[in-house]
C-alpha cells in the first residue's frame, strides 16, 4: 500500500470495468476489452445521456450493490440476464468532456471535473469518491467489513487506460480470472461436481486446480448449457490423473472469476469459491497475477536483470553499448509500458551489434525467462504459438540482454488480439523526395484523422 498525500486511494469494486461515451443525446457502453455492451447497460447510458454536457468519455464500473451495500459480482450477473435496472454506475475518471481531451491532465485535475459533471448524481451513475493519503488506514477498514480493497492511483498521473506505475490494486481477498477447461461430472442426473481451470503460461494452458463451491443451481444448468457444445475428447491442459479422474474437457473458451486462500508450489489453488463468469475477458489473456513491490510502482528501480557484456558497441556509429541501451529502456520504462506492455511485441536482434547480423523474433520457447510472457495466439494453420510481450521493466531489460534494440508492438492487447485498438502510419521519403514532403504528408493524414475524430500523435 503507497504511503503519502501523493497518492488517492478508491473503494475496488467488484463488477465491469466500463467505459461510457456520450454525444448528441445518445450514448454507448464498452468493456475494457473493446466489447459494445450497450444493450445490456441502457439504464446507465441513458442517465448519462442526459448529463449535463455537449459530450463527454467516462471510465468507471458497471455494479450491483447487495442488502449489506456491497458491491455484489454474481448479484451482477443475475441482474444482466433478469433485472438491468438494478446496474449501477459508479464513475472514478473522466477522460473528455465537451470536445476537451483531457487524459494529460492529473488525475486530481480530472476527477473535480467529474465531480462537478455528476453534481448531485443520477438515477444510476455516481461519483467515486476518494481519500488523499491514509491508504493502510482505509484498506484496513474495507477489509474489516468485508469489501473488495482498494485502488491507489498517483494524484499527479495522466489518464493511461492500461497498467502502469501510476496504479495499485490492493485486494481483501485473492481472487483472479481463470480458463475453465472441463468439469468432473456430479452424482446427480445433471450438473457436474467442479469445474477445472486451467491459467495460460509460456503461450501454453497449464493445470491450475478446480473450483467446487460457490454455484447455486441455475448458474450449474447455465454453465453445462455453455459447455456442453464446447466438448472435446482430448485434454487441454495436462494434469494428475488422480485429480481429474473421469474429467470431461472442453475448448478453453470460457473465463470464471475464482476466489481462493491460497495457491500450491505447483500452482494449484486450495479453498477456491466460484464468483462468475467473465464475458468481458477472453480467455488468450488469463495469466497469473503476481503482487508487485510497491517501491517497484513509485518509481523505477534499478532493474534485477543482469546485463553482461555491458560495454558492448550496440551502434557503432554512435558508439552506444549495451550497457547504455538497458539503462535508456529502464529509464523510459515509466512512459513506455503503458503503451507497449500487455501487447504482443516483435523484437529486432542484433546480439553483436547493430553492424552484424540482426534478425526478427516474435515467438519464444522459454528462453528469456520469467520476466518475458507468453500469449497463445492461432496461426494461419489453426496452431497457437506463443508470442511474447511484457509488462514491467525488467522485461524490457531482459530483451536488451538478449540482444534486442527495437521493440515492435502489436495495435491490440493481449485481452483481444484481434481487435485493434490503434493504427500506425509510416511515411519514408520516396526516391527523388526531400524529408520536408514526409512532414507534409504526416500534417495532411493527421488533419484527414481528425476530420474523422482520430487523434494522432507523430514522433
Amino acid at each position: 500500500m503507497p504511503a503519502g498525500n501523493a497518492w488517492l486511494h478508491e473503494m475496488k469494486y467488484d463488477g465491469y470495468r466500463t467505459l461510457v461515451a456520450v454525444g448528441g443525446g445518445t450514448g454507448r457502453a464498452y468493456t475494457r476489452s473493446g466489447l459494445d455492451w450497450t444493450d445490456k447497460f441502457a439504464g446507465i447510458v441513458a442517465d448519462a445521456a442526459d448529463l449535463n454536457a455537449l459530450s463527454a468519455l467516462i471510465d468507471g464500473e458497471a455494479v450491483v450493490v447487495d442488502a449489506d451495500g456491497k458491491t455484489n459480482f454474481q448479484a451482477l450477473q443475475a441482474a444482466l440476464k433478469g433485472d438491468p435496472d438494478a446496474i449501477l454506475y459508479y464513475a472514478f475518471d473522466l477522460l473528455a468532456l465537451d470536445g476537451e481531451d483531457l487524459t494529460g491532465l492529473p488525475l486530481s485535475e480530472r476527477k473535480a471535473k467529474l465531480a462537478s459533471l455528476l453534481a448531485g448524481g443520477t438515477d444510476r451513475i455516481r461519483y467515486s469518491d476518494h481519500i488523499a493519503g491514509r491508504g493502510e488506514e482505509l484498506f484496513d477498514t474495507f477489509c474489516a467489513e468485508g469489501l473488495e480493497g482498494v485502488i491507489s492511483k498517483r494524484a499527479d498521473a495522466r489518464y493511461v487506460g492500461s497498467r502502469s506505475g501510476s496504479w495499485l490494486k490492493t485486494k481483501c481477498i485473492q481472487r483472479q480470472e481463470f480458463v475453465i477447461v472441463g468439469w468432473l461430472p456430479s452424482d446427480k442426473q445433471r450438473g457436474f461436481k467442479s469445474l477445472l481451470l486451467g491459467v495460460n503460461e509460456d503461450g501454453h494452458l497449464r493445470y491450475a486446480g478446480k473450483v467446487g463451491t460457490g454455484y447455486t443451481g441455475e448458474e450449474i444448468d447455465k454453465l453445462m448449457d455453455l459447455m456442453t457444445p464446447l466438448a472435446v475428447t482430448k485434454p487441454t491442459v495436462t494434469a494428475p490423473r488422480a485429480a481429474v479422474r473421469g474429467a470431461r474437457w472442453i475448448k478453453p473458451q470460457l473465463v470464471a472469476e475464482v476466489a481462493f486462500m491460497e495457491v500450491t508450489s505447483d500452482g494449484v489453488l486450495r479453498h477456491s469459491s466460484y464468483l462468475g463468469l467473465r464475458q468481458d475477458k477472453r480467455p488468450e489473456a488469463v495469466v497469473v497475477e503476481k503482487p508487485a513491490p510497491v517501491a517497484k510502482l513509485e518509481a523505477p528501480e534499478p532493474s534485477v536483470v543482469r546485463v553482461t557484456n555491458r560495454e558492448r558497441v550496440i551502434f557503432p556509429e554512435s558508439a552506444i553499448t549495451k550497457g547504455q541501451l538497458a539503462d535508456y529502456y529502464q529509464a523510459v520504462s515509466g512512459i513506455m509500458l503503458p503503451w507497449c506492455g500487455s501487447r504482443p511485441i516483435s523484437l529486432v536482434r542484433c546480439p553483436q551489434g547493430r553492424g552484424k547480423k540482426c534478425f526478427f523474433q516474435k515467438h519464444d520457447a522459454g528462453s528469456f525467462g520469467d520476466h518475458v510472457h507468453h500469449v497463445g495466439i492461432a496461426e494461419k494453420d489453426g496452431h497457437d504459438e506463443p508470442y511474447l510481450f511484457v509488462d514491467d521493466a525488467e522485461g524490457l531489460v531482459t530483451c536488451v540482454q538478449m540482444g534486442t534494440i527495437e521493440f515492435h508492438g502489436w495495435g491490440a492487447r493481449i485481452e483481444d488480439v484481434e481487435k485493434a485498438d490503434r493504427l500506425v502510419f509510416d511515411l519514408d521519403p520516396y526516391e527523388g523526395l526531400d524529408f520536408k514532403d514526409v512532414i507534409s504528408a504526416a500534417l495532411h493524414v493527421r488533419d484527414v484523422l481528425a476530420q474523422m475524430g482520430l487523434e494522432t500523435f507523430q514522433w
